[in-house]
């Protein structure tokens, strides 16, 4: 994200807000579920990660993002969250065999 120091609480203020629509948009695969959101404090400052679990993998993935789109509430969210933005990155991740997070 830009720098500011508003600019963390703002984003999490506006991602709070469109995150019900999200969750809840029809097509939402069942699977889907938000881990966690956690932002930097030391470091990269004004870092935002959002870790979600995918239980059928990147078909369940695809469903959620695609009945996203149609959530407006978080449409009109991330129009404004891009506003903050300097970059973003998507990345997937398998968890290890003794991982708490399967």
């Amino acid at each position: 994200l830009k720098l500011g120091y508003d600019t963390v609480p703002k984003f999490l203020n506006l991602y709070g807000e469109g995150l019900p629509s999200k969750l809840n948009a029809p097509g939402t695969d069942p699977s889907t579920s938000l881990i966690t959101v956690m932002y930097t404090e030391v470091g990269s400052l004004n870092e935002v990660i959002e870790l979600w679990r995918h239980g059928d993998g990147t078909k369940a993935m695809e469903r959620s993002r695609v009945a996203a789109r149609g959530a407006s509430e978080w449409r009109n969210a991330i129009s404004e969250i891009a506003e903050l933005a300097v970059n973003f990155t998507s990345t997937i991740h398998k968890p290890v065999s003794w991982s708490p997070i399967k």
